[in-house]
């Protein structure tokens, strides 16, 4: 794809790839594989490997590139495959969005360096996202999510960094929509925003926003597709009525159990969640009830 393609591409409904893991916390590639098969050619937009949903904290580099082979020839356009490789160097950064390019992401998702917050100022940031934008032959996406980095993005910043050549995209996931709303308002013509938060998804598309990056389509994907196309087909009511189903996967599991629980969700819906690597724990049986209870009430009375 050109670039020109994989930008226009960069809208609807993109799920954060689960990372498989065995009791030995090793990767396991079938079921990623099988993950991948069955979440391609449904209406989603593509795939994000080495997302947070994907435990990229706890990938080696060279695993993160390894899961991008897999996903490459599984994807096809106008999907695509975005990868996760937002290190704290620029330097390393860029080096492992070559490798990702290399063998075959589309886009490259770049979290905001963070473990020395208190000097990421914009001016530091723009120089970061700059250099590496210059040095990958793909698009580059800014990853802000403040909750896990602690770094909290000023509009301003962001409307800025929308303006380093190269870098097209950001995936914002505060989940807060007045402040989806304010970096909309100043962000270059044709700087794209996907959230990753569905409780804010159907408002933040009305403003502007073209996507989301979401945990719940990794285990619920029919949701998350029918809540962006009705969307687009100006259904107002149903796409909210799919946004309320998709509340409970949000309030019930994701935010109460992390990971463990979108593995749990995963498995539950037939899908190959797997271990989570240590040192987190995979949930206990009182749980996974939970999590399949808030899947059922999800799914209750759904026509399919």
């Amino acid at each position: 794809m050109t670039r020109k393609e994989i930008i226009q591409s960069l809208k609807g409904i993109f799920p954060p790839l689960v990372t498989p893991f065995n009791r030995r916390g090793e990767i396991d590639e079938g079921l990623f594989c099988e993950n991948v098969q069955k979440l391609t050619g449904i209406g989603l937009a593509g795939v994000l490997v080495a997302g947070s949903s994907g435990e990229a904290p706890y990938l080696s580099e060279g695993e993160r590139l390894r899961l991008v082979e897999i996903a490459r020839p599984l994807v096809r356009p106008p999907e695509i495959v975005i990868a996760g490789v937002g290190l704290e160097s620029t330097d390393a950064t860029a080096k492992l969005g070559q490798e990702a390019v290399a063998r075959g992401a589309d886009a490259l998702l770049v979290i905001t360096p963070n473990y020395y917050k208190s000097k990421m100022d914009a001016e530091t940031l723009a120089a970061h996202y700059r250099a590496v934008a210059r040095q990958v032959e793909r698009p580059v996406i800014i990853y802000s999510i403040p909750q896990f980095s602690g770094l909290h993005l000023e509009p301003s910043t962001i409307h800025k960094l929308s303006r380093i050549p190269n870098v097209v995209a950001l995936k914002e996931s505060s989940g807060d929509l007045r402040f989806v709303r304010s970096v909309l308002r100043g962000v270059r013509a044709g700087f794209r925003v996907l959230v990753g938060s569905v409780a804010i998804l159907y408002e933040a598309l009305r403003a502007g926003a073209v996507g989301a990056v979401l945990s719940q389509a990794d285990y619920a994907p029919e949701l998350c597709v029918g809540l962006y196309q009705a969307f687009l087909q100006k259904k107002r009511k149903t796409a909210l009525e799919f946004q309320e189903r998709l509340l409970p996967l949000a309030g019930k599991v994701a935010l109460p159990f992390g990971i463990p629980g979108i593995k749990a969700a995963a498995d539950l819906s037939g899908y190959a969640g797997g271990f989570p690597r240590a040192p987190l724990a995979p949930l206990g049986q009182a749980e996974r009830k939970l999590v399949a209870e808030a899947l059922k009430e999800a799914h209750s009375g759904l026509q399919v």
